[in-house]
């Protein structure tokens, strides 16, 4: 049976909401209520928490990297240092620091003024370079020459410089040392003394690397 209503629109009763419409839109509605919630929950807190652990690893990051900066720059002047020491302690195996040898040297011929064991007086010192050797490194590191005057005419006297020589931490850089080549010169001068031994003596030179050579494990 067809039912019409003829009545005015405004006089009608309102229709109900079907209830499978009613049910999809309150559904809808918990959804999108829910989906708002998520969104707010991910990203006002979870999203929060992720970009400060982002923010605090880049930071923990470029701490680390500036330190690795610094090592390496630290890692580089150690590096330069050593090759400038390297250098350094190779200049120094090929020289003799005659200074300090000659200052040893003289403290030796000088004695502290003690003239009842040796008392001597120079008039020549002339100090040689090392040859090149045909072959390999040179076997010597140079050579001292020096001559002088004993105040006395015994032969011991010179001998006794000699010896002090060889035993003294001066002779640790030589190999060898000659006899004395001598004689007895008479001054007509009228001064003491009248007479004098004259000498001159040989020092030879170890090979200016043997420090190092030494300290090399066998």
């Amino acid at each position: 049976m067809i039912t019409i209503n003829l009545l005015p629109q405004e006089y009608r009763r309102p229709e109900a909401t079907p209830v499978a419409r009613f049910v999809a839109i309150v559904a809808g509605a918990v959804l999108l209520t829910s989906g708002l919630g998520l969104y707010g929950v991910v990203h006002y807190s979870k999203l929060k928490d992720a970009r400060d652990t982002r923010e605090a690893t880049e930071l923990d990051f470029q701490n680390k990297k500036a330190l690795q900066d610094i090592s390496s720059s630290l890692a580089d002047e150690i590096k330069a240092y050593e090759t400038r020491r390297a250098a350094i302690q190779e200049v120094a195996a090929n020289r003799i620091l005659w200074s300090r040898k000659l200052d040893e040297f003289l403290d030796i011929i000088y004695n502290d003024d003690k003239r009842n064991e040796y008392y001597v007086w120079l008039t020549g010192l002339k100090a040689s370079p090392s040859r090149e050797a045909s072959r390999g490194k040179p076997t010597a590191g140079g050579e001292l020459h020096f001559s002088g005057f004993c105040g006395s005419t015994e032969f011991s006297k010179v001998a006794a410089l000699r010896t002090k020589l060889r035993t003294d931490a001066f002779y640790s850089d030589f190999k060898y040392l000659s006899p004395p080549n001598w004689s007895v010169e008479a001054f007509n001068d009228g001064r003491e003394p009248a007479a004098a031994g004259k000498f001159n003596f040989q020092l030879t030179l170890k090979p200016l690397d043997w420090r190092r050579a030494a300290r090399k494990p066998n």
